[in-house]
């Protein structure tokens, strides 16, 4: 009980209204990230999977027909019952009215906030768990470490699996290092379990809190006093010791269970096919690599080996929680016998998880997420003990006092929090794109890893959704799923075989496509030869390409009209007497033109004479480099034009000064009837 005692006697020297105020600065740190910006990007899986999972685990809930609630072996039930809670909120809304039409993102981010919510709520328990094993400094630095590392909060803000196998599973440990070594009522043991049950029910690797909880009552029982009397007794007080450490861990056991079979539904009418379908996921799917294979150190990695999970740890760290996990082992030899316990309970079960996660060659570093909270745990003891060391060696004179230098120590771990809130505030929306800023940061993770997980797709729809053609045409995307729910309503993602399909205007090249080297095709066409017109990039790391797929040209000319402007042709010509010729030119934007230029067109007869004419402005000094341009040409022809066949002459001048653009083709002829400068583009045959 000496920590209970501790935190007594600081929170009556400080007050309540600090402990009530620390609450609100984590509950804060917690919510805000992982609230704001909901539905802003749909990751593959929740496009995929989730949501259509989540839709099924509802529909069998309300008919009752729990058969179909076996859905996946992850297991996944959080998941899917945090996602039946959100499609509930979106229907309630708008049955009542509060939402008038559908909208993509508003119904994501319903269904992404009761998971939000739980992990907000998570870090808040966590901290009131963290208070009673560790000094209070040292609780506060630990939870908002927690709350505000971006791997934690990326996938806490997402409808999966890893982010509550984390939160489940780090406070089913603080609660069970609560019970055997701090405080033995019941309810701390009963929590424990239950947030195991959970976690379990989340996601199968969570069967490693099974023996970390063992190895806390192991080490909770081993610091149990012997007295003299019990000694005398011999074996059977020694019998009667194991029994009673066995007791809670059997009752923690069935208290497990029940809670998985009362969460899960489908336990209740065909638990065999339950465990058919959990054995299958874990010999048939992460026995195999992925199917869309893998990407380490640099190059395609369908199998990484050893070395992944630790990198892995290493660049998903922040530099702080980095620097402080280097100074625990030191931080260790001052730290009292039941922290020691509490620490050890936390690195085992980080190392646990990592241990059995290693021999399957199907390996994401998202895997890990539930191992990050312990780690940040384990870096707050770590700072908190470094900012003492720093505090101490500080000190000028003999007149410093212990108060002081807790100052001085406190000031040091504040500026550390504040770069962990500022940090988050960086990475945000996507944190699923941080990584260790110490270690390179994201351009060093894209380098490593496998990124692009839908991440920046709500850019590439924000840019197209302003492109006027974007409705009449299609987008060539391996990325689908996680891309069309953004575009506005007429435009249309389509995922082409070998070939474009006809009326393609843009083609998308996600990271994922492009981390090995070219990719297949017709993608391979762009990436690399072409230029893109538009590049993502998010924090430094480019995370797609947007290509403009020149139209098809009927009839080719192509021609240079300046440094910038080329020619490629035109559609076939409609020509009527007293009416109008009508064409279409299509132009390639090679450089952004200085200024606006205006296209001449004039009609010359067989003797040279101008029969008709136009002069179109071009708003020229708006064309994008690498962009295709498609213009109309309108010419009005006189009733009295003769018949017979005609010269159509074009060209392009700044109508500042009336100064032609210099002409430069190989394969069509300039023409010297109508001045210099202009090509003589088709014959036009009048009848």
């Amino acid at each position: 009980m000496p920590q209970l005692m501790l935190a007594k006697r600081v929170g009556r020297f400080r007050g309540d209204p600090w402990v009530y105020s620390s609450y609100v600065l984590i509950a804060l740190a917690a919510l805000l990230p992982r609230v704001l910006g909901l539905g802003q990007f749909i990751t593959s899986d929740e496009a995929n999977f989730w949501l259509l999972r989540s839709t099924a685990f509802l529909e069998a809930l309300r008919s009752g027909d729990y058969t179909a609630m076996p859905i996946t072996s992850h297991p996944g039930v959080m998941t899917m019952w945090l996602g039946s809670a959100g499609i509930l909120s979106y229907d309630g809304l708008q049955r009542v009215g509060l939402l008038s039409a559908p909208i993509f993102t508003t119904r994501l981010a319903l269904l992404q906030l009761p998971v939000a919510l739980t992990h907000a709520a998570g870090v808040l328990l966590g901290y009131a768990l963290l208070r009673r094993l560790l000094p209070p400094r040292v609780a506060v630095v630990a939870a908002l470490l927690w709350a505000a590392d971006p791997f934690v909060i990326a996938f806490d803000r997402v409808l999966h699996v890893d982010g509550l196998a984390g939160t489940f599973s780090t406070l089913c440990v603080l609660a069970a290092c609560v019970y055997w070594h701090h405080d033995s009522r019941q309810r701390w043991m009963v929590a424990s379990a239950i947030c195991a049950g959970l976690a379990l029910l989340s996601k199968s690797p969570s069967l490693t809190l099974l023996p970390t909880v063992g190895m806390i009552a192991l080490a909770g029982r081993r610091e149990q006093p012997t007295s003299a009397v019990t000694r005398q007794v011999g074996s059977f007080s020694s019998y009667r010791s194991r029994f009673r450490t066995l007791t809670p861990l059997l009752l923690w056991s069935a208290i497990v269970a029940l809670t998985i079979v009362a969460s899960w539904p489908a336990l209740w009418v065909n638990p065999g096919r339950v465990v058919e379908m959990l054995w299958s996921g874990v010999v048939d799917e992460g026995a195999q690599p992925h199917m869309l294979g893998n990407f380490f150190l640099g190059r395609e990695d369908a199998a990484p080996g050893a070395l992944f999970y630790p990198a892995a740890i290493a660049l998903r760290l922040t530099p702080w929680t980095l620097l402080g996990l280097l100074l625990l082992p030191w931080a260790w030899r001052s730290a009292r016998t039941h922290e020691r316990h509490d620490l050890a309970a936390l690195a085992g079960f980080a190392v646990l998880l990592v241990l059995a996660l290693s021999p399957f060659p199907k390996k994401f570093n998202r895997y890990l997420v539930p191992i990050f909270p312990a780690l940040d745990i384990l870096a707050a003891y770590g700072l908190a003990w470094g900012a003492e060391r720093i505090a101490a060696l500080c000190q000028s004179g003999t007149t410093t006092t212990l108060w002081t230098q807790r100052v001085r120590a406190d000031a040091l771990l504040g500026k550390v929090l504040l770069l962990t809130l500022l940090n988050v505030a960086w990475w945000h929306p996507y944190e699923i794109a941080a990584f260790n800023q110490a270690l390179g940061g994201a351009p060093s993770g894209a380098r490593t890893f496998t990124v692009g997980w839908g991440e920046g797709l709500d850019q590439v729809a924000a840019w197209l959704n302003q492109q006027p053609d974007i409705t009449g045409v299609l987008i060539a995307s391996t990325q689908v799923t996680t891309l069309q729910p953004y575009l506005r309503p007429g435009a249309q993602a389509v995922t082409p075989a070998e070939s474009l399909p006809d009326k393609t205007g843009y083609v998308v090249v996600y990271v994922r496509d492009a981390q090995t080297g070219r990719p297949g095709a017709p993608f391979d066409r762009f990436f690399g030869p072409a230029e893109p017109v538009y590049t993502v990039r998010i924090h430094g790391v480019s995370y797609a390409w947007i290509y403009q797929v020149p139209p098809p040209v009927a009839h080719a000319r192509p021609t240079d009209f300046g440094a910038g402007i080329r020619l490629r042709g035109y559609t076939t010509i409609s020509a009527q007497e007293g009416k109008s010729l009508r064409m279409e030119l299509f132009w390639e934007i090679r450089e952004k033109p200085a200024s606006d230029y205006t296209l001449f067109a004039h009609l010359l007869g067989p003797d040279g004479r101008h029969y008709a004419q136009a002069d179109l402005p071009y708003p020229t000094s708006q064309w994008s480099a690498n962009r295709y341009v498609t213009t109309e040409l309108n010419m009005l022809l006189p009733g009295n034009i003769p018949s017979g066949t005609y010269q159509l002459v074009i060209g392009l001048y700044d109508p500042v000064n009336g100064a032609r653009l210099p002409v430069k083709s190989t394969s069509v002829p300039t023409s010297t009837l109508d001045g210099p400068n202009a090509i003589s583009l088709t014959r036009v045959r009048l009848k």
